[in-house]
């Protein structure tokens, strides 16, 4: 199936999760920096655009106990919201595929709901698909609402409520597959970009992604060799799942230079390099989404950092299905 060449943009103006406040004008930057405008000029054939909140939810250093996250009731919320939009966007196309899915938030912890929408209309189809996810993050956002030290903060549980690990928040299991089963497993997953020095991932969660056979590419191996290493990831893929759904968290991207992201790490991998690796992914038949996610406006007042994110997304979207010359 050749890739669809139109383009839906939904906006999750959300910070709710995290650690502190910014992601949630992220939207409005990409926004402002003429993404609509620029993918329109650039050829793409129809670009729309849904809001899948009311407003912002924005962020609150609200109290919380082990076992639950903070604001959970809105993180909630907004989870449900996107799925509903999402699966809006999916199911609504006249078309023989939907557009292209580019969903700018936000957090990474609005990736479980969009996943389920992906599900929902991947088992709508004769025969039914099966769903890919490639997850560009330099942490493994194992953490559990259980840990005696959690911060209670969603977003640093995102893997965890993917995979439908036992320890994770009871709330975020609706966000699955139709069957009942969690989004991802070692199957349909790989975790690409994951900075293995980061004192943040802790040995226990590698040994968990190791011992379970899950595919984990480092940052050390991305910075090496972008391309490549992104080859490898869909060859792990396109081998057993028809739709692909890629998430870019942009603290996979060091800030030495390009300190976008709601916070540091020093992951090696210039912006460059991160670039070539996803247009390998967008390039691909099979991937028929993109998460933006982390980028924290507050780090970037010129918005010169916004502008050259969103100029790279827009040449990537507007050469899918196009000839090329292999």
């Amino acid at each position: 199936m050749a890739a669809s060449r139109s383009v839906s943009i939904t906006y999750v103006p959300s910070d709710c999760g995290s650690v502190i406040p910014g992601k949630s004008k992220a939207p409005q930057a990409l926004r402002d920096a003429g993404i609509v405008k620029t993918l329109r000029d650039a050829g793409v054939p129809n670009v729309s655009e849904v809001d899948a909140l009311d407003s912002p939810a924005k962020y609150s250093l609200a109290p919380f106990s082990i076992g639950s996250v903070r604001n959970e009731e809105l993180n909630i919320a907004v989870c449900q919201s996107v799925r509903r939009a999402i699966s809006q966007n999916m199911m609504a196309s006249s078309s023989d595929q939907p557009p292209f899915q580019l969903i700018i938030g936000g957090e990474c912890s609005i990736s479980p709901p969009i996943l389920s929408s992906f599900w929902e209309y991947a088992a709508s189809q004769s025969p039914p698909k099966r769903v890919g996810f490639i997850y560009i993050d330099a942490d493994t956002d194992l953490a559990s609402p259980n840990d005696p030290n959690s911060t209670g903060n969603l977003a640093g549980m995102n893997t965890t409520h993917l995979i439908g690990r036992p320890d994770g928040l009871e709330a975020m299991r609706q966000f699955s597959r139709p069957s009942g089963e969690a989004v991802c497993d070692s199957g349909n997953m790989v975790l690409f970009g994951i900075n293995m020095a980061f004192p943040g991932n802790k040995p226990e969660h590698f040994a968990y992604l190791f011992d379970n056979e899950y595919t984990v590419i480092s940052s050390a191996s991305v910075a090496l060799s972008p391309e490549e290493s992104a080859r490898k990831a869909l060859r792990r893929l396109e081998e057993n799942t028809d739709i692909i759904m890629v998430h870019l968290d942009v603290d996979s991207i060091d800030p030495s230079l390009f300190p976008l992201a709601n916070l540091p790490n020093f992951t090696g991998v210039k912006f460059e390099q991160m670039m070539a690796a996803l247009g390998v992914f967008l390039a691909s038949d099979k991937v028929a989404g993109l998460t933006i996610a982390e980028v924290n406006p507050d780090h970037d007042p010129g918005l010169g950092m916004v502008e050259r994110l969103s100029g790279e997304i827009v040449r990537m979207l507007a050469s899918r299905g196009l000839p090329t010359n292999d």
